[in-house]
């Protein structure tokens, strides 16, 4: 430890000059004449006063620091030598230190007070020419939350001198307290910008606040456009700016607990010229309208202590209802008509009633006695010769025809039990020499107990395996024979064997014994409806089936509904198929044959659509890649909800020195729009300059699927970029017709007519499958099937409507409705199963080739017409425009000009269109060009405008770059969502324009500028 630096048994500097001035007194009084003297206490009286004085200098320096490094603050240092000493994790403060320095420095140089003979200075002693140096003889700490600053300068050097003599010199610390809110000042504005450069994911803050608002706004004007309002582009760039904007003042009251007046002024003015309030209030809820205009629910208001999760969370974050629906109608044709590798339900019902009958016979030995050894007739006999016979006897008669289970699907139907004796008899010869041959006989007999048995057996099916009762005889579900010639099948093949004494002698001695026929029984009138009408109603009970996915998890490829239907089926199989514990005849187990063959044919259905909602759900992800979002993270963004709006605060304490402190924000331009403002509105910018404070994007994924920049989504997922849906060719036809009976352009019509000849050619297709539909499913003739179809068709005006109508399932109704209603239409008009088969069969075949690719028509057809139709309905609205808002419009067209189709179609299993989805990826770069935090009263003023500050540190005269203030800025990019029901003529920007830039979005470096040819902004 330096000498200087050591306070151990130190006393105060006063009380020095006190000893010496009493010594002095003392020591004059002895060489003096007697009698009391004076005492002199000029040095201690100028030692007070020099310290009173640097302690004032110093708090003075120390506020008038503070007020400049808060008016020219440096947040990024320089790179020189000054300014790199100045860089770390938080340059503001070493800026302040150093500037505190400095002007303490320059404070002290007149300070200094003399008392007769003595004088006291104060100053900074050794004089330092580095900022690190400058910088260990300061140091600072917040007090009361950054409402005042305690500063504490290290080695201050105090001398006191007398007469050129010194009498004391030392070094010491003095801090001081002011109450200059710089730090507050300071820290609040990085809190700010905090929020401005928050992940929406991760915290709150501007990007999420932007993202609730635009999602909201997205969704309320894709309701409205949806509803019918002439809505052609439903995120512009001023909506994103709306939002943006909304999402800075909610960022300023969090951070200094007010908002800047004239940032809500502008907010509240912009939303007035956008319009977008008299677009939302008739349609949605106050959360929503406030979400997308900043119109922010008061401190009081019940919905500050809404979490905003639930039934809270804005509309784009819903769920739709993913139905099995017309997959229900798929596996039932296809069983009707035994696709797809299965018996149709014919087959069914057919091999429900057959059965194998088959006789065999079997035998036990219950007696055997043993053969007799050959015993010869006397010595020397040889055995020559060996005979033996049998004769066979069948005793025992009757047999029995009742019917008696042996098993699952297994009956005795004969039985018949026969005593079979076998006598041998063996004769030898035996031979001598020069003797007569001799012959010896010996008898046994063996007897076999022989069972001829018939049993009729079911064939396996997909049922389950469950016994059957009764069965082989009559009764059952549907009473009938119920196979009863099961029976008389087993007489037959008993008889055909001979009879059961025949087989059971050959049982035992030899031949045939068993044989086996398959029957197929008589099946009852009432059976082919019972069992068609019972698996109807499993199909309408399915149809209904449905699952809740939310909708963004569809729009972004992150759900599978198909899958999830197949699992929800497999996981109530059991209960679907409804098998009893015992089946009631075999029609019964005929039924849920059905059954089973029906459900395994809708899960293969749902398995094939859930591979192919896999492969849409990568085209979709591909499609967001390339607008450079990923699908997980467009999913959470679309899941935000709305953040209750921060209070009204203050900083400081009421107790404290300078007790609640109120900040104020001020932006210049208050309103940052991707529009220029004059210079003479920002401070900061030469007045004769014009700045843009904004600059935004927003490009729409799914925009008009086909033409313009939607070409890579086209090809993702449509993987036909030459083509276009006959759904969405037709909705251009109608959208044409219609524009065309209000202004009849010749441009226009020529492109409608090319269109309509296109859509009419596939159209043909469609007419060709319902009359084949027609003929295979009732008894009308050719000219009689051509006429239903005309009928049905005439319900239409035109191709465009038409090809709707085929696509939505209307026109395969109107089919059906025709050809029961005509004379010799679908059988007999009351037979309900004859009505529902081809209702099925039109329903299922219509929409396969509505929607099949032999179908779709030319891109190069639709885009012109739509085109011509997009450029009237643009015209037509900008005239309107001027004389009302978007409502006013929509009373004056009237619907008379046509609608443009866009979005993507949510179709979990492919069938049917359960909503529209739209997506627009939003992009926003903005700066102040002078931002400023100032408290409601006092001197004290905050700036951020980009200038550089330079000082003299070393003393030489020479100012050096010490660094720059940064513009408070931001950066956001993020994601909104819409989703519409199906149908119309869904959800998107229809104006042509997928991607959406403003003035001061260009390449290669979008972000607010001056509009100079080099977008730099010259000083005022």
């Amino acid at each position: 430890m330096r000498l200087a630096d050591d306070d151990r048994a130190r006393v105060p500097f006063a009380l020095v000059g006190v000893l010496l001035l009493v010594g002095s007194s003392t020591f004059a009084a002895s060489l003096a004449t007697p009698g009391p003297a004076p005492v002199d206490r000029a040095a201690d009286v100028a030692a007070d006063r020099a310290d009173a004085a640097a302690t004032a200098a110093l708090r003075k320096a120390v506020r008038d620091a503070a007020r400049a490094a808060a008016r020219d603050p440096v947040t990024v240092a320089a790179d020189t030598d000054a300014g790199r000493a100045l860089a770390g994790g938080d340059t503001f403060r070493r800026y302040l230190r150093l500037r505190i320095f400095l002007a303490a420095r320059d404070a002290m140089d007149p300070v200094g007070h003399r008392r007769g003979a003595s004088v006291a200075r104060a100053s900074f002693g050794d004089s330092v020419e580095t900022v690190p140096e400058a910088l260990r003889r300061v140091s600072i700490s917040s007090v009361d939350g950054g409402t005042e600053i305690a500063v504490t300068i290290h080695d201050l050097e105090l001398t006191v001198e007398e007469e050129g003599r010194v009498l004391d010199a030392r070094r010491v610390d003095r801090t001081v307290t002011v109450g200059v809110p710089v730090l507050a000042l300071h820290d609040r504005t990085k809190a700010f910008e905090d929020r401005l450069d928050a992940d929406p994911i991760e915290a709150p803050g501007l990007a999420r606040r932007t993202t609730v608002g635009v999602t909201a706004m997205a969704q309320a004007r894709g309701l409205g456009q949806y509803g019918g309002l002439p809505i052609s582009n439903v995120v512009a760039n001023r909506h994103v700016a709306l939002s943006t904007n909304a999402g800075l003042l909610d960022a300023q009251r969090a951070a200094f607990g007010r908002s800047d007046p004239d940032a809500a002024a502008g907010v509240r003015a912009a939303t007035l010229r956008t319009g977008v309030t008299d677009v939302l209030s008739p349609r949605t809820d106050g959360k929503v309208v406030a979400a997308a205009t900043g119109q922010l629910p008061g401190p009081n208001d019940a919905e500050r202590s809404s979490d905003g999760g639930g039934q809270g969370s804005l509309p784009a974050t819903r769920t739709v209802s993913v139905g099995i629906n017309g997959t229900a109608d798929e596996a039932f044709l296809s069983l009707l008509r035994g696709e797809r590798g299965s018996e149709s339900l014919e087959t069914i019902r057919r091999e429900g009633y057959r059965a194998t009958v088959s006789v065999a016979a079997s035998a036990r030995q219950i007696r055997s006695e043993r053969r007799p050894r050959p015993r010869a007739p006397g010595e020397n006999w040889t055995l020559a010769y060996s005979h033996t016979s049998t004769d066979v006897s069948v005793a025992g008669g009757g047999s029995t025809q009742s019917v008696s289970h042996i098993g699952t699907g297994e009956r005795r139907l004969y039985a018949a039990t026969r005593r079979v004796t076998e006598r041998h008899r063996t004769d030898r010869t035996w031979v001598k020499l020069n003797e007569t041959p001799r012959t010896t006989t010996a008898t046994w007999r063996d007897v076999h107990r022989v069972r001829v048995t018939s049993v009729g057996r079911l064939r396996g099916g997909p049922e389950p395996s469950r016994s059957v009762r009764p069965l082989f005889e009559s009764g059952g579900a549907l009473g009938g024979p119920n196979l009863r010639g099961g029976r008389a099948a087993s007489r037959d093949l008993v008889s055909d064997l001979g009879g059961p004494d025949a087989i059971a002698r050959a049982a035992v001695a030899g031949g045939r014994t068993s044989a086996s026929r398959t029957i197929v029984g008589d099946r009852p009138a009432e059976l082919e409806p019972w069992v068609y009408e019972d698996v109807a109603r499993l199909r309408d009970r399915v149809r209904g089936f449905s699952v809740d996915v939310e909708a963004s998890d569809a729009a972004t490829g992150r759900a599978n509904g198909a899958a999830r239907l197949a699992a929800l089926v497999r996981d109530r199989r059991a209960a679907l198929l409804d098998a009893p514990r015992e089946y009631d005849g075999v029609a019964d187990r005929t039924r849920v044959a059905a059954r089973a063959a029906y459900l395994e044919l809708l899960l293969a259905e749902l398995d094939d659509r859930a591979g192919q909602s896999g492969e849409r759900n990568a085209g979709i992800e591909r499609a967001l890649a390339a607008s450079g979002i990923t699908a997980s993270r467009a999913n959470e963004l679309a899941k935000l909800t709305p953040e209750p709006p921060s209070p009204r605060t203050t900083v400081g304490s009421e107790s404290g020195p300078r007790g609640e402190t109120t900040l104020v924000p001020d932006g210049d331009p208050a309103y940052l729009a991707p529009d220029p403002v004059e210079g003479t509105l920002v401070d900061g910018v030469a007045d004769d300059e014009q700045y843009v404070g904004l600059a935004v994007r927003n490009v729409n994924v799914f925009s008009v699927p086909y033409g313009d920049a939607a070409d890579l989504v086209t090809r993702t997922l449509f993987d036909d970029p030459g083509r276009v849906s006959l759904h969405a060719a037709g909705q251009a036809l109608v959208a044409a017709d219609r524009t065309l009976e209000s202004h009849p352009d010749p441009e226009l019509r020529s492109r409608r007519d090319t269109l309509r000849a296109k859509v009419g050619g596939s159209m043909t297709a469609v007419r060709r499958v319902a009359i084949r539909t027609l003929a295979r499913e009732t008894s009308l003739g050719a000219a009689e099937r051509g006429a239903v179809v005309d009928r049905a068709f005439d319900r239409w005006d035109g191709p465009g409507e038409r090809a709707v109508a085929a696509t939505d399932g209307s026109l395969a109704r109107e089919i059906a409705s025709v050809a029961v209603a005509s004379d010799g239409g679908a059988g007999d008009a009351s037979d309900g199963v004859a009505a529902d088969r081809l209702r099925t069969a039109l329903r299922v075949d219509l929409h396969r080739v509505a929607t099949s690719d032999r179908v779709r028509v030319p891109e190069s057809a639709v885009d012109d017409a739509v085109s011509s139709t997009r450029a009237f309905a643009e015209e037509r609205a900008a005239d309107l425009a001027e004389r009302g808002a978007e409502r006013a419009i929509s009373r004056a067209t009237n619907d008379t000009v046509g609608g443009i189709p866009a979005g993507l179609p949510i179709s979990p299993t492919l069938s049917p269109w359960v909503a529209t989805a739209n997506l627009w990826i939003v992009e926003s770069r903005g700066a102040y060009g002078r931002f400023a935090v100032s408290t409601e009263s006092g001197p004290t003023t905050y700036v951020r405008d980009g200038s550089t500050v330079a000082l003299d540190v070393d003393g030489d005269g020479d100012a050096e770059p010490l660094g720059r203030s940064e513009r408070v800025d931001f950066r956001v990019r993020t994601m909104a969502l819409a989703v519409v029901p199906s149908g119309k003529l869904g959800v998107g920007d229809r104006d042509g324009n997928a991607d959406e830039r403003s003035v001061a979005w260009s390449d290669p470096a979008p972000g607010p500028r001056c509009v100079t040819p080099t977008g730099r902004c010259p000083r005022e």
